[in-house]
């Protein structure tokens, strides 16, 4: 996903809030700042991995429970849809499989795969396994395109050390906003998300007059997340601008007026 800025002051700052923290006689600026932690912290909630969509009422928080066994989940399925282990030779009974295996003579394993009818490996490619040739064949969102044919790789120890890399980066596009959310004063995140923040890039940009925040989130898997901006940022909207009347309203009991 290309850079996206996501600015505070023009969309949570508005004139109703505004007014309201003019009323309390807030600092402007600890608002803003304060209400853009909270918007990127529940960015960072409603970006996947989740069981389901998050609520996004409640305490604020950056994930929700199940949330990373649900990643590697998903992550391991997306990497068996496209790559094939040819598997030790000790698993094939055929010598010369068992000895193209341990050569590593992918010519001939392939040309042996073309008459495998009935298996999953039945014409497929043979390639020693890396991770640049895997990530070749996943789309900008991080998913296998549809149509992708497998490839059967070599060896054996080589995929499975490829897969644990890969179920070691569930959580970066969470990184990518908790960093800022961070930042801007709010509450650290569980390891395996803020294990990314060297990973990611999230540059936040802070000035006074005008009261503005903004940050700038980039990693993919966000388009979950951009589907869902406007949502996101009406409900943060909406939970300001109550926050700031309660305050009110305790004010005025204070000073003996009845409120509703």
């Amino acid at each position: 996903m290309s850079k996206k800025a996501f600015s505070v002051d023009d969309t949570l700052y508005r004139a109703q809030a505004k007014r309201l923290v003019k009323q309390l006689k807030l600092d402007e600026n600890v608002v803003v700042r304060e209400q853009a932690g909270l918007l990127a912290q529940l960015l960072a909630k409603v970006t996947p991995p989740f069981k389901s969509f998050p609520k996004m009422s409640g305490k604020p928080s950056y994930t929700t429970g199940g949330a990373l066994g649900k990643g590697n989940q998903a992550v391991k399925a997306g990497f068996n849809s496209i790559v094939k282990r040819m598997g030790t030779a000790t698993k094939w009974k055929d010598k010369r499989i068992k000895a193209a295996i341990k050569a590593g003579d992918a010519a001939y394993l392939e040309k042996r795969l073309q008459h495998f009818k009935g298996s999953n490996k039945h014409g497929l490619k043979v390639r020693k396994y890396s991770n640049n040739l895997r990530n070749r064949q996943r789309n900008s969102k991080g998913r296998a395109n549809k149509g992708t044919q497998p490839i059967v790789m070599l060896s054996n120890a080589d995929v499975k050390k490829g897969q644990e890399r890969a179920v070691k980066n569930v959580g970066i596009a969470k990184a990518s906003f908790a960093l800022a959310a961070i930042r801007l004063g709010r509450p650290s995140a569980p390891k395996w998300i803020s294990r990314h923040f060297a990973k990611v890039k999230t540059p936040v940009r802070i000035t006074s007059s005008p009261a503005s925040v903004s940050f700038t989130s980039k990693a993919k898997g966000l388009d979950v997340t951009m589907r869902r901006l406007k949502s996101v940022e009406r409900f943060r909207m909406v939970a300001m601008v109550k926050r700031l009347e309660s305050l009110i309203k305790a004010d005025a009991k204070k000073a003996g007026f009845k409120t509703k």
